[in-house]
């Protein structure tokens, strides 16, 4: 009888198939070990935590002085207002996250802000001199208080019965009821303006309130500018030429020698310098400096000056401010100044 050859297979045949089985079931569990790596470190990659911001304290601070400072760290301030009549508006009475806590960038920082339900009475202004008027905004008595309320736009006009740097008018009027943040207007004589003009005394006035009277007389101003160790005596003049009460014309220059305070970090409110050197190729000119912050749009210098000439002033400044450089009347050359806010 013939024997069955095929019964049950080659021994090197099944041996070869179990290889191969192993074979590829390595290749399989190598190629899934290697997809879940992948898979592992894409994961991490896509899901990795944002750049972490520390929270800064501003509890106590205005809003208007750390928004700039919260943005630029990356976080949002999201704000609800909180009416109250002991605290003065735009202040931040709570926040959370609380300061010191780890955030991410562009997390929201929620800020509870005072919204002052506080009303005060306007005093009259009219007759007094300009720096004491301001004085007196400065420092308002209500309910135990000292409030401080900003002057807003100040005029000068020629005027043949008030002396000059005299109060003849302001908006609003006495005894009119306001909130601590609004403005008051004022409308301040630059006395006569003719062939017998005299030199005001601005010796000790603050830059930003003399310089308009002296430009409603068409007189010109030269900052001769001095450094000073301590903010407080910043913008200040010091000493005038013209003396007080010398004979003046229109298109006199008078030279004022203003105390500056250079600021290794911006305020909010500050005297800043610009210093400038008229380029070659402009021509001869009446140089102006146009000031644009949070107050109101102003002049901070003007005088007829040529290319080659350096423009150098000191000026008054609230919050983030454009300065732009005027050649009869031509914009030519802007600066950006920003305060640094809280850090």
């Amino acid at each position: 009888m013939a024997q069955d050859t095929q019964t049950g297979g080659a021994p090197e045949t099944k041996f070869s198939y179990f290889k191969s089985v192993r074979h590829i079931a390595f290749i399989f569990f190598i190629g899934f070990s290697f997809y879940l790596l992948i898979s592992s470190i894409m994961l991490v990659f896509l899901t990795r935590p944002d750049k972490e911001v520390k929270v800064p304290h501003v509890v106590g601070k205005q809003f208007g002085d750390i928004y700039n400072s919260l943005s630029n760290k990356g976080l949002r301030p999201d704000v609800r207002f909180y009416d109250v009549f002991d605290v003065d508006d735009g202040f931040i009475l709570s926040q959370h996250p609380s300061a010191g806590s780890i955030v991410a960038e562009g997390s929201r920082v929620k800020l509870l802000v005072s919204r002052s339900a506080l009303h005060l009475t306007v005093p009259n202004l009219v007759g007094m001199e300009l720096p004491f008027a301001v004085n007196k905004l400065r420092n308002q008595h209500v309910h135990d208080r000292t409030i401080s309320v900003a002057t807003g736009i100040v005029s000068y006009v020629p005027s043949e019965k008030s002396a000059a740097n005299i109060v003849i008018d302001q908006s609003p009027k006495s005894g009119e009821r306001i909130t601590p943040g609004r403005r008051i207007n004022l409308l301040v004589s630059a006395g006569k303006v003719d062939a017998d003009m005299k030199m005001p005394e601005v010796t000790g006035q603050s830059i930003d309130l003399c310089i308009d009277l002296l430009l409603s007389k068409g007189v010109m101003v030269s900052q001769d500018i001095a450094t000073v160790a301590t903010p407080e005596q910043s913008g200040i003049v010091v000493s005038q030429t013209p003396a007080k009460d010398a004979p003046v014309k229109k298109g006199d220059i008078a030279v004022l020698r203003v105390n500056h305070f250079p600021m290794k970090e911006r305020s909010y409110n500050a005297y800043d310098r610009i210093d400038w050197n008229i380029p070659s190729d402009e021509k001869e000119a009446l140089y102006e400096a146009v000031i644009e912050d949070f107050g109101p749009k102003r002049i901070a210098f003007s005088r007829r000056m040529r290319p080659g000439e350096k423009i150098s002033f000191v000026f008054s400044r609230t919050g983030d401010a454009t300065i732009r450089i005027l050649a009869d009347k031509k914009s030519i050359k802007s600066f950006g100044v920003k305060f640094e806010g809280y850090r």
